[in-house]
């Protein structure tokens, strides 16, 4: 007969621990992709105030070109600037629930859980985020009907 001995440091995997993991995994992918869509909206607005700044010097602001060449490239270049901007604030709830999921905190993790980040990750970051966020979020009330 064979006898199963554990290495008394390591806990025994529960259901819990094991969804644990499987949202810290996945907070860990939707932070990543947060850091590269942040530096997508950045790059992306440098290109157009370059693009304004190359016209600009080329026309002397000039009337028609300065209403369709300038503005139409400024209010890109806003857009990927207030994105980046999204996607930073949008960034640091995942940062906190991948805390809490790490240190095995479920009272703290049901607490930062909510859809409404979820649909702001949608907006602010492009679709993976928010779609990852959703995900999470149905993850997290299974864990917490299980616990009760």
């Amino acid at each position: 007969m064979t006898t199963v001995t554990k290495p008394a440091d390591r806990p025994p995997v529960t259901s819990t621990g094991v969804a644990l993991s499987s949202i810290g995994s996945t907070l860990q992918k939707t932070l990543v992709f947060e850091v590269l869509v942040i530096l997508g909206n950045s790059l992306g607005a440098l290109a157009m105030i370059g693009a304004a700044y190359g016209m600009a010097t080329q026309d002397h602001f000039t009337g028609a070109s300065l209403y369709f060449g300038y503005l139409a490239d400024g209010v890109p270049a806003a857009l990927f600037a207030a994105a980046a901007v999204g996607a930073g604030v949008g960034g640091g709830r995942p940062g906190e629930m991948l805390k809490a999921a790490e240190s095995g905190d479920i009272a703290m993790l049901r607490q930062l859980s909510s859809p409404g980040w979820a649909v702001v990750a949608v907006v602010a970051s492009w679709v993976v985020p928010g779609i990852a966020l959703r995900k999470v979020n149905a993850a997290i009330r299974e864990l917490g009907s299980q616990s009760r």
